[in-house]
């Protein structure tokens, strides 16, 4: 395995070593400002899909880990481009899109970004700078944020799910009455009271 990490990591270096300038292994990121789950991001060199980096999952506005590794020129160059690969939950279909990487911030390489945008398009940057620096170079400034209609309906699914437990609990309870002892019975309408709490501060948020 260590062999075979080896090799693909080499490739990739030989493969950009063929770009202007000199190149350096870059760990890779992912960001995605879109509602929709990212079940697959990745990097490839265009024309190579033997060189690709990555293979992340991401949330609905949530960040990537930090995944080795991705060779880039040290100097970037007018032409320079990656293909972004991606799938979007439950969609099985696998996306390649060619993509310009903008100028590096002080024409330094750094880590390189998969970006998924609200509409579903895709891009990528290298910078050595996160998203919260005014030097970042991504179309959106910033982390991924949660909008408020996507907050909206999580809570909504979240309340339908405790509702469901709470009405499998009393249901429960009813059924086992007679056959739990005073000290089971109180226990578990303990635990209905707490799961009534639960509800009842989940409606006043949806409200």
């Amino acid at each position: 395995m260590i062999i075979l990490f080896r090799q693909w990591l080499w490739r990739g270096i030989l493969l950009a070593a063929c770009l202007p300038g000199v190149a350096m292994a870059a760990s890779i990121q992912a960001l995605n400002y879109s509602s929709r789950e990212v079940n697959y991001i990745a990097v490839e060199n265009p024309g190579n899909t033997n060189s690709g980096g990555g293979g992340d999952a991401i949330d609905p506005y949530g960040q990537g880990g930090t995944i080795c590794c991705f060779s880039v020129p040290e100097k970037w160059h007018a032409d320079l481009k990656v293909v972004v690969v991606y799938q979007f939950y439950p969609d099985p279909t696998l996306h390649r899109e060619t993509v310009s990487i903008p100028p590096y911030p002080d024409g330094k390489a750094g880590d390189i970004w998969l970006i998924v945008y609200e509409d579903g398009s895709v891009g990528a940057v290298v910078s050595h700078y996160g998203p919260s620096r005014p030097e970042w170079p991504g179309k959106i400034k910033g982390y991924p944020v949660p909008t408020k209609e996507y907050r909206d309906e999580r809570r909504k699914d979240k309340l339908k799910r405790e509702r469901n437990t709470l009405d499998f609990l009393e249901k429960r309870l009813l059924r086992d009455f007679y056959t739990l002892s005073d000290e089971k019975i109180k226990e578990k309408k303990e635990i209905i009271e707490f799961q009534k709490k639960i509800v009842q501060s989940l409606e006043g948020d949806v409200r």
